[in-house]
Parts: structure tokens; sequence; C-alpha cells
């Protein structure tokens, strides 16, 4: 995705030397609102929404798996929020039942009466998919659907043939395996760490489009990119909650970038210690 594709948001301006305490507060807390709120495009979010755009085409089920903060559920949410009329998205609460979960997308999707009996429900959903031009109702957290409620779903999709696309960890290929469900929603999705390219990309994308700080942090070289690949191991969601508390603490200290020491002391605690590589060769 083209850096001009960027969800807008305006980037944090210089912070000038002479700003007082209230005016540096008030930069923390732009910083915040911004990591908080934009989408930031990678490659692998790319490839994803492509891969959604196909199942949309080819009225398929499929499914999305991968490991904790690779940016599953923020890339999902985009994705519906670029295309809000013809998509629904949802999050599965623990256990959720049919009736829960039905309940969910009428209400997403706007419909004049969300609840009822689940006997009920999903002939009504069913329906209200067709009738309101859904394309695709994209499921996150879906290892906390109740078999019956994947059950429901499936013939959900039998009867109106909107694709319907779960994502989750890796436990829920097993889930649906156990389920005898596995072919109900057969083409998979790994989504992964970033690669190293994507990971560098990302990086320069944060520094420059997003955070646009006074002072060049070099995000994507030397010892900082070292920091930030050993303690997030690529994953983007653990990069932004690093580089959120690390730019906060930075600002509210007078630096006008990325201070190097805070971003070690914050990373250590959110992920893997970094370890100098000549440290590493004398500990052998």
């Amino acid at each position: 995705m083209a850096r001009s594709q960027l969800a807008i948001q305006s980037s944090v301006e210089a912070l000038a030397p002479e700003l007082d305490l209230n005016a540096q507060l008030a930069k923390v807390v732009e910083v915040e609102e911004l990591f908080n709120n934009c989408f930031i495009p990678t490659d692998r979010a790319s490839e994803y929404f492509r891969w959604l755009d196909e199942l949309r085409i080819l009225k398929q089920c499929g499914r999305v798996i991968g490991p904790r903060d690779v940016g599953k559920s923020r890339a999902s949410c985009h994705y519906r929020e670029e295309d809000r009329k013809k998509l629904s998205y949802v999050r599965a609460w623990s256990a959720s039942s049919s009736k829960r979960l039905f309940s969910q997308i009428l209400k997403d999707i706007n419909h004049a009466a969300p609840t009822g009996k689940r006997v009920d429900l999903r002939p009504r959903l069913a329906g209200s998919l067709e009738l309101f031009g859904i394309e695709q109702v994209i499921i996150d957290n879906a290892e906390n659907l109740q078999r019956e409620a994947l059950l429901d779903l499936k013939q959900l999709f039998d009867e109106c043939h909107v694709p319907v696309v779960l994502v989750g960890g890796e436990e829920l290929d097993k889930i649906l395996a156990d389920f005898d469900l596995l072919t109900s929603f057969p083409t998979l999705y790994e989504f992964d760490r970033l690669e190293y390219d994507d990971f560098k990309k990302t990086l320069s994308t944060i520094e420059f489009d997003i955070l646009a700080l006074p002072e060049a942090s070099n995000l994507s070289e030397g010892t900082i990119f070292e920091v930030l690949a050993k303690s997030t191991g690529a994953r983007i969601g653990l990069l932004v909650k690093i580089l959120t508390k690390a730019v906060l603490h930075s600002l509210k200290n007078g630096f006008g970038k990325v201070d190097q020491g805070i971003l070690e002391k914050i990373a250590s605690r959110y992920g893997r210690k970094y370890i100098p590589l000549e440290n590493r060769n004398s500990n052998k």
C-alpha cells in the first residue's frame, strides 16, 4: 500500500526546544492518539487485503490464523472500515453462542431488530445479509465461538452464500478439526510476523509519515533497529506498544526524538531483552 493511502492522520508537529511542560504534555497526548487510531500499512496487510478480496469475488469462506500481536485484528478492522457498507466485522466474546454472535452481526449491519430467539436470528440474518448487500462477514477471536455457533455459521453460508471469514489464533484450526468443520472454511491465510524488508519499511513509515518528530530517530537503522527487531520479533502489535511508550517517555524527558536508552529500558519490559552483539559474542 502506498504512503499516499495512509489513514488520514495529522503528523506530530516539531517540538520546539522552548516548549513549556504543558505544550510537551499536549504533544504526548497527540502522539498517543496517533498510535491508537491510525492504521500502519504493511506489505503483510496489503497481501491479506488481496486475499480477502479474492474470497469476496469467489464467494468462499476462509480462516486467518496467526500468533498474537501480529496485526490480524487491526488489519481486519481497517479492511472493514474501508468498505463499511459491504462488510460486517465483529469480535466474538468468550464462549460465544449463536444467539449472541448473530445479534452482534445484526447490530453491526444496523438491523432494526438485532435480538430475538436463536431459531429466528439465523434466517433473519441470512435474509438481511442479502437484502443489505453484505458481501463478507469477518469474525475475529473466532476460537471463542461455541460449536453450535460454528455449525450455524456453516448453515448461514449454505443459505445465503455470503462468505464467512474466521480470524483467530493457532488453536482455531484444531477447534475446527475437532468439530469436523475444517473443510467448511477451506481457504487459509497465515498472518505471520513481518518479513525483514517489510519490518524496516514499516519503521520508516512510522518515523516519517506518522511521528515526524523534529529530530531523526533512525528507527530502521543501527542499534535502535536491532533493539526493536530483537524485542518485538517483528510483531507489529508489540512494536506499536513499545514505540508508543518510548516516544511518550522521550518527549516527557525533553527529547525531540526516540531516546535509545529509554527505548532499551521499555523494550526489555515488553519483549525480549536486547543484548549488544559484542556482549553476545563474549558470553559464548
